[in-house]
């Protein structure tokens, strides 16, 4: 049966996202998850036990050492997002990182908020942090993975935030990064931190994504970082500054130079602030980065919880500081040239066509969901042999449902179905819908990368989707592609092109764009051995690898899509490297990286999808 269509214009875009309740009263987490281990793990107990020993031992044997070395810790940030408002910014992450070298070096600029009464204690730990540039493998990164899960929110009763197997992601190897992970933690935390002893697997840092840096979807009052300043500390074996001991006066931090204090203080407080354990002037330490207070009115570490810092470094935290993961050496890529295919040009008009049944009622959209039940959409492509697909980028004008866990699958098929359509499934990764942004391109990244033939189909497909879901993608104009490019399966499971009498009777393409690589990759030139641009697609970050046979010059240079210079990079009289380029301020789009060497030239198209 002849289907019918109309041309639908989307003018407005629509990012799907979750409005949490974001706390306004800070809440640790740590003393519940430490609980939680020594419930189910009864060596931790131990551990910890043997910890406050020897740190105790070198902070005595250490108590005049004025050593003025600065530690780095390399850093990992695990960001797992189930709708894209928790799939924070790089730039949000690298905001947490400053904060937190500016808090543990005392180069705060609210430090001068710290009363004269208190500055004599306050320390610059010598403390900073660095994100990853080299991962487990040894390969290139930018020190931040992205995760993609079908779980609303993680608990600290499970710690499941850390396994992959539980939705959430695997720790790096904690000898050698800091983890923290980043996501809707729930339960009005705003984080917590397994302290020195606690198993490889869980060891790290958990935050909350309204909590996290200083832009994007940080939340006021916990809008300036001090969150993490505050969990890494308990990472560092640091405790809360009045103890944990219920109001008592009792308890401990175990550090000489704070205060005795009853309890917890939340907001701001004004100075001095006197409480039941420290009766007079100037009272207690409420500015401290290890209380409870809004982040505005955190600004210092003493001297003597530097000094316990410094003994888990020196301890149970040793190994991390022979650690090269921030500027050691990574692995080259394989050589060759990965690509990014396109059935649309630059001069095509993008619209999204809308379908209507045979009593001209709508009917749903034309390249996605409709009430004809169709359930896949996808465009033929041809390649060169020898290629492997190794991600997608799709460009979608409508995402809608009212459901955290409906979803879509990108595909990858051969073309040995009925008269050439799509036929084998070679490769899949699901897309929650709540995940896309309308209007901005959607990157896909395979897990198993297969060699594709020279003609193959990528697209989407689904099932289960109710009917107020919806899902389209982008297609240019009738008349702007080749016939048979676009593809549909109908609830039937026969694939049919665009084109077909049966059909739309369309010529069109869809907004899809397979990126490939060769699998066996090599550069002919006499004068290089190898030349890489990854990763591609890009959140951002692009490393350019290029290896010589003999010394030369190196002109690198990147140029936005209109051909205008982006930023460039010089190196003279070398055999190459890796050189990274930050591309996080650029729109999403295509860009053009230009490598040149003695008398060669390449050029290497790069996807940013943010």
């Amino acid at each position: 049966m002849k289907r019918t269509l109309f041309t639908l214009t989307l003018s407005v875009l629509v990012a799907s996202g979750v409005n949490a309740q974001n706390a306004t009263q800070r809440s640790c987490g740590t003393k519940d998850a430490v609980n939680n281990l020594i419930q189910n793990n009864p060596q931790f107990a131990a551990n910890r036990a043997n910890i406050e020993n020897f740190t105790n031992n070198w902070i005595t044997e250490h108590a005049n050492d004025k050593s003025a070395a600065t530690i780095t810790i390399p850093v990992v940030v695990h960001v797992l997002y189930n709708n894209n408002t928790e799939n924070i910014s790089d730039a949000q992450v690298q905001s947490q990182i400053a904060v937190l070298n500016k808090d543990y070096r005392r180069l705060n600029t609210d430090a001068s908020n710290t009363p004269s009464a208190f500055q004599g204690v306050s320390a610059d730990c010598g403390i900073e942090f660095c994100l990853a540039t080299v991962d487990p493998s040894g390969n290139a990164t930018n020190g931040i993975t992205r995760t993609q899960t079908n779980n609303t929110s993680f608990s600290i009763n499970t710690d499941n935030i850390k396994f992959t197997s539980q939705g959430g992601k695997d720790a790096w190897d904690r000898n050698k990064y800091l983890n923290l992970w980043v996501g809707d933690i729930g339960q009005g935390l705003l984080g917590y931190a397994i302290p020195p002893g606690g198993p490889a697997s869980s060891d790290g840092v958990v935050i909350g994504y309204q909590y996290f840096g200083t832009i994007g979807t940080a939340s006021a009052p916990f809008n300036k970082g001090r969150t993490a300043t505050h969990e890494i500390g308990h990472w560092l074996n640091l405790e809360h500054i009045w103890g944990d001991d219920g109001s008592s006066c009792n308890g401990s931090d175990q550090v000489a130079d704070t205060p005795n204090q009853a309890d917890e203080n939340y907001g701001c407080p004004s100075f001095p602030l006197t409480d039941g354990c420290s009766t007079t002037s100037p009272g207690v330490m409420f500015m401290n980065y290890m209380d409870y207070t809004d982040d505005g009115c955190m600004n210092m570490f003493t001297n003597g919880q530097k000094t316990r810092m410094l003994a888990a470094l020196n301890g149970p935290r040793a190994a991390i500081l022979s650690s090269t993961a921030c500027g050691g050496s990574v692995n080259p890529p394989p050589t060759g040239d990965c690509d990014t295919l396109s059935n649309i040009s630059g001069s095509d008009n993008l619209l999204i066509y809308g379908a209507v049944d045979n009593n001209q009622n709508p009917a749903g959209y034309i390249s996605g969901t409709n009430t004809y039940n169709d359930n896949a959409k996808a465009d033929k492509f041809t390649t060169t042999s020898g290629m492997k697909v190794t991600g997608g980028l799709f460009l979608f004008g409508r995402a809608y449902t009212t459901n955290n866990t409906r979803k879509v699958t990108a595909a990858v098929w051969d073309a040995t179905g009925t008269a050439g359509a799509p036929g084998t499934e070679l490769a899949n990764k699901d897309i929650l819908i709540n995940s896309i942004t309308e209007g901005s391109i959607t990157a896909v990244t395979f897990t198993n990368t297969p060699t594709v033939p020279t003609a193959f189909y990528m697209g989407i497909r689904w099932t289960g989707l109710a009917a107020t879901d919806s899902v389209a993608l982008y297609t240019n104009t009738d008349g702007e592609s080749t016939p048979n490019t676009a593809w549909e399966r109908w609830s039937d499971n026969t694939w049919y092109a665009y084109d077909d009498a049966d059909s739309w009777g369309l010529s069109v393409s869809h907004a899809i764009f397979p990126v490939l690589c060769p699998t066996v990759q090599s550069v002919e030139e006499t004068q290089w051995e190898g030349v890489s641009v990854f990763p591609n697609p890009t959140d951002g970050n692009i490393n350019v690898y290029l290896k010589l046979k003999s010394n030369d010059d190196v002109f690198i240079r990147v140029f936005n899509p209109v051909g205008q210079l982006i930023t460039s990079q010089t190196s003279n009289n070398t055999t190459g490297g890796t050189y990274n380029f930050d591309l996080n301020g650029q729109a999403p789009g295509l860009y053009f990286v230009e490598v040149n060497a003695g008398n060669l030239t390449k050029t290497f198209k790069i996807v940013v999808a943010k």
